[in-house]
């Protein structure tokens, strides 16, 4: 039954995940990882705008840390930093509490990793590669008879996405990068169908956060690819970690797990169904 091989591929994925977690790259990928900013989506939109490509950004001073050099002549990005200082404001008490403040933005320098060379960085994730063996038309299938069909084009630099109505917030349309190996096409596939059928827009913005909504999806995903023969535990177990920053992602893992192998095993059991039915006829 697919069911009792979508729990065993969910085992599967905790203890993938416990051993990540445990190991000494993962410590050290975390901590280089620290020292890289989170940008605001104001500034993520103006290194797009300037660097389209752009994967990991810093500053001058922060790459040369990491033991890299920015290249000669490189074109630095432009993005905007707080300028703060320190404010003294009345408390509901009527006491004065001293908290630092927001008064304006400055512009600053940053380069793409790209643009550096040098020491390499520790990476955790390992792109898939190798065939499908026929999955991405199966999932195509699915997800067509589930009112989301599949797009293959470029996806603004991710690997794909899946594209929500802006009335409804329900699922309209998945997209994926063709340039993917196929085997990564897949497991891009498998995730967005996961997202397809856990999170509608309002659940996204509202009431799951983005780290949990991505864990569900790409379990949704190492489930599928599992059950079909294909590992993708070199990219889903570190994808689910970096998401989770390493922090209670096994008890997270776990509160989603119904959900989890309850969507994997819909695209699970129809994909049999229909297989069997085209051999048949």
């Amino acid at each position: 039954m697919s069911t009792t091989k979508t729990a065993q591929a969910f085992q599967q994925l905790e203890e993938g995940l416990t051993e990540l977690l445990e190991s000494g790259d993962w410590q050290k990928y975390l901590k280089v990882q620290s020292q890289f900013h989170s940008y605001s989506f104001n500034n993520v939109m103006l290194i797009i705008s300037q660097f389209p490509e752009a994967s990991r950004v810093a500053g001058y001073q922060r790459w040369l840390e990491l033991g890299r050099q920015v290249k000669k002549g490189s074109k630095s990005i432009k993005i905007l930093a707080p300028l703060k200082r320190k404010m003294e404001k009345e408390n509901d008490k009527g006491e004065l509490e001293t908290k630092t403040g927001i008064f304006g933005f400055r512009t600053v320098s940053v380069f793409d990793i790209s643009q550096t060379e040098g020491d390499d960085l520790p990476e955790i994730v390992s792109p898939l590669s190798g065939d499908d063996q026929g999955l991405i038309d199966r999932l195509t299938a699915f997800s067509s008879q589930n009112n989301v069909p599949v797009l293959f084009q470029g996806a603004l630099g991710a690997n794909g996405w899946c594209r929500y109505d802006g009335k409804t917030g329900q699922p309209i349309e998945i997209v994926v990068d063709p340039l993917l190996p196929k085997q990564h096409q897949a497991k891009t596939l498998a995730h967005e169908i996961g997202h397809s059928l856990l999170h509608s827009r309002t659940q996204y913005n509202d009431h799951i956060p983005r780290s949990q909504a991505e864990l569900e999806a790409e379990s949704v995903a190492f489930i599928v690819l599992h059950h079909f023969g294909l590992d993708s535990s070199d990219y889903s177990f570190p994808y689910v970690a970096g998401w989770q920053q390493g922090e209670d992602a096994l008890e997270n893992l776990r509160q989603s797990g119904m959900r989890i192998q309850k969507a994997a095993n819909q695209v699970i059991e129809w994909v049999e169904i229909n297989t069997q039915t085209a051999k048949a006829a």
